[in-house]
């Protein structure tokens, strides 16, 4: 038996020596993704492309589309043949095997130590936080001085007071009282950071590899910056990625779980799908659709011959999903109600259907009387031409809720709803610049203005007596600390953009594909990018897909990194077997 193994290892070392041509289903596979960054290309430049003909378009289009195809399939083809290549070199230069590693806590503890010493120097520099006008709406509502509001997601709100009341009653004051809750947060980001370091150390992740990540998430000042912002999207990006990483460590390979372990995976994925849900407005779809998809995985998995633990394995994934809706559901019915915590605008939710008619409306589509006088009826037509900002929502919103009437959607939904789609099927191509200009920040990799990342950051003027107090540092600080941060942002704005953020999650998920992976772990992040074409109220917003940003150095490791077949140990293995590789589970999706 042992030299049968040791035949299969040799054959499989073998094979990977070899350069093996695509197969079709690779020829193929890349294909969607070249119309895609064909179209992001296209769209991303839509003025280049109405000072060309039809026939030249036709042809500039054809010819994005072959690059873009020949490059992915190059670069896919390259990077699957790696082993083979790299085995040309001389011995003394080639990488040593990958091979999973055991999980030593003090390697976690090492990793948490550095994130958090990291972002220290920025929680003592704009101590007790970055106080923007949200958290002050926030705020507001814990101290009792306006209604509470579900705008900002009234979940957070409670987070924020549960930790202020705590340093509340340690400090006396509020500025001490928010430095608690922002220290704690910090804490969290940087607990976070840590676990992903050490997920991708356990998982065999080469040095060289790991370092690079252990830069990302440790010395990027947006990480520290992020940690220390008073607002939804730390928590938010916290419990978006353990939700991912519960979805495909346990929902997809509970088979090879024991019952009790299987019982708190389950526990810990249901508990972060419900703050995933209740941490912001479009978490409720990224969970629902994740929920959709991960079903077709089992439907797929059983369909193509594999053996899918059905009965109480499968009843548990889908019954805590449900479980997890039912929670959601309570909580933003009764719940909310019995807080007496009321429910955001209609407009807040109708960023695109407004900006959709809007431009229809305004940039010469065909609409009859009856239609702009539905448009009128619910913002002004005279006075919409001076806010509509097709990259901002904001002022039209603004207008909307000054001087126009919300409540004639909420009467007529359907109404409203035939109206958008009769003028959409008489105008596309106003919908869809419409929709390029609101959307193209997060896809397109260049954009016309450049991304401030801490634009909406920083200590604004508040009746709540908070301020900045510098800890440990002296005002020469702070100025040589906004001069550091300022240069990165430029720096910053030169090499990267949220489009590339994109770009790089549909190349590894295009070369998941094209090796047949598990795709799971990018189902959440896709989710949270069409729900920003469906409904981002500012075209380049970097908090909006902050998440996707993170995030980036896991899905790289599932794409490129060992298959989990090779990288994960089984249930029951000790320490010492899961550092050798032995491992099972599914690879493909």
């Amino acid at each position: 038996m042992q030299d049968t193994k040791e035949d299969i290892c040799l054959e499989e070392l073998q094979m990977k020596k070899k350069i093996t041509p695509p197969s079709k289903w690779q020829f193929c596979a890349v294909i969607p993704f070249a119309v895609l960054y064909m179209l992001f290309i296209v769209l991303g430049d839509l003025e280049k492309a109405e000072q060309l003909g039809v026939l030249r378009n036709i042809v500039r289009i054809l010819l994005l589309f072959s690059a873009c195809y020949i490059v992915l399939l190059l670069f896919c083809f390259l990077i699957s043949q790696r082993g083979a290549l790299l085995s040309c070199l001389p011995e003394t230069l080639r990488p040593g095997k990958q091979q999973a590693r055991p999980g030593r806590w003090y390697i976690f503890i090492l990793f948490f130590l550095i994130c958090f010493f990291c972002y220290l120097p920025y929680y003592l520099m704009y101590y007790p936080t970055w106080f923007n006008n949200d958290a002050v709406w926030q705020m507001e509502q814990i101290l009792g001085l306006v209604p509470r509001s579900n705008h900002h997601p009234y979940f957070h709100t409670m987070i924020i007071q549960f930790f202020f009341e705590i340093g509340y009653r340690l400090s006396g004051n509020y500025t001490d009282a928010i430095g608690f809750y922002t220290f704690w947060q910090v804490v969290i980001m940087a607990l976070l950071y840590a676990f992903i370091l050490h997920w991708l150390y356990k998982r065999g992740t080469r040095m060289f590899w790991l370092f690079i990540a252990l830069l990302f998430y440790a010395a990027l000042p947006v990480n520290g910056m992020q940690a220390l912002c008073m607002g939804k999207d730390a928590f938010f990006v916290a419990a978006l990625f353990f939700f991912t990483w519960t979805t495909v460590e346990t929902a997809c390979h509970a088979e090879l779980m024991t019952g009790r372990r299987r019982a708190l995976r389950y526990l810990a994925w249901s508990a972060a799908g419900f703050l995933v849900c209740v941490l912001r407005s479009n978490g409720i779809f990224i969970f629902v659709g994740t929920i959709v998809i991960l079903s077709v995985y089992d439907w797929q998995k059983k369909r193509s011959g594999k053996k899918v633990p059905y009965g109480k394995k499968v009843s548990g994934k889908y019954g805590c999903a449900a479980a997890v809706l039912l929670c959601y559901l309570i909580y933003h019915g009764p719940v909310l109600a019995a807080l007496h915590v009321e429910p955001p605008d209609t407009i807040e939710s109708l960023t695109m259907p407004a900006q959709h008619l809007v431009c229809a409306y305004l940039k010469g589509g065909e609409l009859t009387e009856e239609e702009i006088g539905m448009i009128d009826r619910v913002v002004p037509t005279e006075k919409v031409g001076e806010a509509y900002n097709p990259y901002l929502f904001d002022p039209v919103k603004a207008l909307i809720r000054e001087e126009g009437n919300q409540q004639a959607i909420e009467e007529n939904k359907w109404e409203y709803f035939k109206l958008w789609l009769r003028v959409g099927l008489r105008n596309p191509l106003q919908y869809v610049v419409a929709e390029v200009r609101q959307t193209m920040g997060y896809w397109a990799y260049r954009v016309r203005d450049p991304l401030y990342l801490y634009g909406d950051y920083f200590m604004v003027d508040n009746s709540l007596g908070v301020e900045t107090r510098r800890k440990l540092f002296s005002y020469d600080d702070s100025l040589a600390m906004g001069n550091y941060l300022q240069r990165f942002q430029e720096f910053y704005n030169r090499v990267w953009s949220l489009g590339l953020n994109t770009w790089l999650m549909f190349f590894a998920l295009a070369f998941a594909v094209y090796e047949k992976r598990n795709v799971m772990p990018f189902v959440p992040y896709l989710i949270l990018f069409l729900t920003l074409l469906l409904a981002a109220p500012v075209y380049n917003e970097f908090r909006y897909i902050y998440g996707l940003f993170i995030a980036l150095p896991v899905l790289f490791s599932y794409s490129f990194g060992q298959r989990e077949s090779e990288a994960l140990p089984p249930e029951g293995e000790t320490s010492k077997s899961a550092a050798g590789g032995n491992t099972a589970g599914g690879e493909k999706a």
